[in-house]
């Protein structure tokens, strides 16, 4: 390569260099030494929903107040799944009973007893949320 080009390349890769390095790094801040009123906020940490989905109701039996629910392909339950309530709900998000979970966990199959309400076959089924 010609010793002019190869000056002439270097000093066009440095040129580039200098600018990159010259752009990158944090925006001024405004007058009074406040963020700028466009950078958005972050937030602190990511919080799970408040509801968690766990499945829905593929059978009831109202003489021994059982109900079972088939649960949702990437369900994961916690280790306290037997003693937590759940929630059942239409579509449109109105609760319809109050499930007990059991320890009756057969594949992706869970038995839960019936403690209030009147559950239809598939309303959605959630984890009541926790209340601080």
């Amino acid at each position: 390569m010609n010793p002019a080009v190869r000056r002439a390349f270097l000093l066009a890769l440095t040129c580039l260099l200098a600018a990159g390095c010259s752009t990158r790094g944090s925006k001024p801040a405004a007058k009074g030494g406040e963020p700028s009123p466009a950078a958005p906020a972050q937030p602190a940490r990511t919080v799970p929903a408040p509801v968690q989905v766990v499945g829905r109701i593929i059978a009831i039996d109202l003489r021994s107040l059982t109900v079972v629910v088939e649960l949702g392909p990437y369900v994961t339950l916690p280790t306290d799944y037997a003693s937590r309530v759940l929630i059942s709900r239409h579509d449109d998000l109105q609760p319809t009973a109050r499930l007990q979970a059991t320890s009756y966990l057969r594949g992706r199959t869970l038995g839960t007893r019936l403690v209030a309400g009147k559950p239809q076959l598939n309303d959605e089924v959630v984890f009541a949320p926790a209340t601080p």
